[in-house]
């Protein structure tokens, strides 16, 4: 009767863990990161009676967690994938977003529209006025879009500062887990802490989602954790901080970094998953960029204009200045640096600005200028100045080898983008100088307007005749000097200004370039003005300023649907890890409910066994009684 207490005693216990188990299994359903536990029974050991042997009941040999590590650890790289791809493509929304909003490309078309208003009547004082309100709200759309992304930049500053932040909080974390499981694995000799390496595989799950983590298990029960190309942040017990650090070259910028032995190592380059991979990626391949663009945009709108104003007249008779002013190339320079650097836009190469950021070092002997967008690199040699990608290099103080410059040509241009001319009248709509054929002449040669060469020039608006000689193959200046060889059509030279004479003409046919007196009534300066907004003057001279905006809509709207394709992909992919790791440690009510009832029918079987060896025990004594 004693065994058959022990037995009903073993399967009692054994059905009230049974019972214990489902019952935490369906209470934790809901929890993330939960995987079903299961009881492992086996029988006890059998006693030899002599004629065989006699069962003795049921032990409990384990607690197992259902799962399976490589179904987990796929989750945890599909979840590091899935999160880069989200920040990517929201972030990447909002560009798109911003740059599309139909504010822009109208204000340009206005300034356009307002500027061939004036061409029509140049004397027209309130079209002037209407135009230089056009270009003021276009240059308010220029310093908006800039301000707009410069407040994006710092943004995502803050965001990279509180992924890190969030990222040590996770570690801490680990490490205090990572303690408590090998504790608690040395308390039971070996037997995992189920519950604990469940609430471990979630932090690395988060852990993952921010930044690409490498896990390598320890024989201990704990796991330590690597994060980029191998830097190590949770060791056991102990954790290494990642740190939000300012770019040594550009400390607009937010980088990652880790903090060990009170020495910083900058690891951004090496986060390529993870949210923090989404965020320095959209900066680098979107945000910045596009900054550039819209800068160089301006940067090239202001050099050609104000060259073009500058070669006219206004119409109280004064040469144009300046049309719009803007921003300047920025040049920063390491703290170790002894050397220094200029950076100027080369109005002769503005078809050749890029929209990349450049770093520039030198090595002693040479300058090795990469191009950050793409990472190609060219050596400068000797003592410059040196002209590439539109932008002229010009060394002040000699450089020292080590010495290290971020060149931002075009990304702050915008920012400061504004309209000079506040008077309508000092508007330069006109020519400074015309041409005329003087009536006298009998051949049929015609001369064409002048273009300004050089606006500068002390004798541009001088009254200048050309006349010809007997034969008229050659002519004079003012009738006297060198004779000089015609050619019909030929360029011609002079005073800073150029004209062509066509046809044939005949001895002492005379032709003059004077001042222009008629201010008010002239837009030949004013077309050529307009003439702008269709001349192939950007990209490698491929582009118009609109073609130039169009392309920059165009590229960012590509990258933020095929981010948007990316990322409703990965999010396919990870739900799909999440439902094969589920199939296995994930609860099925359903099943724990018949478990329940099949295990509550067991429990009642064994308490009937121990009811039963009662009753057999008790009906011994009273045997034994009477």
């Amino acid at each position: 009767m004693s065994e058959m207490f022990s037995i009903g005693i073993s399967a009692l216990l054994a059905n009230q863990k049974l019972l214990a188990t489902t019952g935490h299994n369906i209470s934790n359903v809901n929890t993330e990161g939960f995987s079903r536990q299961r009881v492992t029974l086996t029988e006890r050991p059998p006693q030899f009676i002599g004629i065989g042997f006699s069962g003795k009941g049921v032990d409990i040999a384990s607690i197992e967690r259902m799962g399976s590590e490589f179904l987990t650890t796929n989750v945890r790289l599909n979840a590091s994938g899935e999160a880069r791809a989200a920040a990517y493509s929201n972030l990447a929304e909002q560009v798109d977003t911003l740059l599309s909003d139909g504010t822009f490309t109208p204000a340009m078309e206005r300034f356009f529209n307002s500027m061939q208003d004036v061409n029509n009547d140049p004397s027209s004082t309130p079209a002037r006025l209407v135009f230089m309100n056009a270009a003021e709200t276009m240059t308010d759309r220029f310093q908006d879009l800039e301000g707009r992304m410069s407040t994006m930049a710092r943004n995502v500053n803050q965001d990279i500062a509180a992924k890190i932040g969030k990222m040590n909080s996770l570690s801490s974390a680990l490490g205090k887990l990572n303690r408590d499981i090998v504790q608690a694995m040395g308390l039971a000799q070996g037997a995992p802490p189920n519950d604990l390496l469940d609430q471990r595989d979630v932090l690395l799950k988060e852990m993952a989602s921010l930044a690409n983590v490498n896990v390598t298990p320890q024989t201990d029960g704990s796991v330590n954790v690597f994060i980029g190309n191998g830097q190590l942040i949770v060791a056991g017990a102990e954790t290494v901080q990642l740190s939000a650090t300012p770019n040594p070259l550009n400390g607009s910028r937010t980088e990652v970094s880790v903090l060990k032995g009170g020495v910083l190592s900058e690891i951004s380059s090496a986060i390529t998953s993870g949210e923090l991979a989404g965020i320095l990626d959209f900066r680098d391949q979107i945000l910045d960029p596009a900054r550039n663009a819209i800068g160089r945009l301006a940067a090239v709108m202001t050099e050609t204009y104000n060259t073009q104003h500058n070669a006219g007249l206004d119409v109280r008779g004064a040469m144009g200045g300046d049309l719009f002013a803007r921003g300047e190339a920025v040049v920063n320079q390491a703290a170790t640096n002894t050397g220094t650097i200029s950076v100027t836009i080369d109005p002769a190469n503005l078809a050749n600005l890029t929209l990349s950021d450049y770093r520039l070092s030198h090595d002693g002997t040479d300058f090795t200028l990469e191009r950050l967008d793409l990472g190609t690199v060219q050596t400068l040699s000797g003592p410059g100045p040196f002209t590439v990608d539109g932008m002229t290099i010009t060394v002040g103080t000699a450089p020292a080898a080590g010495d290290a410059y971020m060149i931002m040509p075009t990304k702050y241009v915008a920012r400061d983008m504004s309209l000079v001319v506040n008077d309508p009248l000092r508007l330069a709509f006109a020519s400074p100088v015309k041409s005329s054929a003087s009536l006298s002449n009998l051949g049929d040669a015609k001369i064409a307007a002048p273009t300004i060469l050089d606006p500068a020039n002390a004798a541009l608006q001088t009254s200048t005749q050309i006349v010809f000689n007997n034969p008229p193959t050659t002519y004079q200046v003012n009738g006297a000097g060198p004779l000089i060889p015609f050619t019909s059509g030929a360029n011609i030279d002079l005073n800073g200004w150029r004209i062509q004479i066509t046809g044939t003409p005949v001895a002492g046919d005379t032709y003059t370039v004077e001042a222009n007196a008629n201010g008010r009534g002239d837009n030949a300066n004013g077309l050529l003005m307009f003439g702008l907004r269709s001349s192939e003057i950007m990209d490698g001279n491929t582009a118009t300023y609109q073609d130039s905006y169009s392309q920059l809509l165009g590229q960012i709207g590509a990258r933020t649907q095929q981010a948007q394709i990316s990322r409703d992909a990965l999010k396919v992919q990870l739900e799909n890890a999440e439902a094969a790791r589920d199939e296995i440690a994930g609860v099925n009510l359903d099943e724990e409910a018949a478990n329940l009832v099949r295990y509550q029918q067991s429990y009642q079987g064994a308490a009937q066994v121990i009811a039963t060896a009662d009753v057999m025990f008790q009906a011994l004594i009273e045997a034994m009684r009477s």
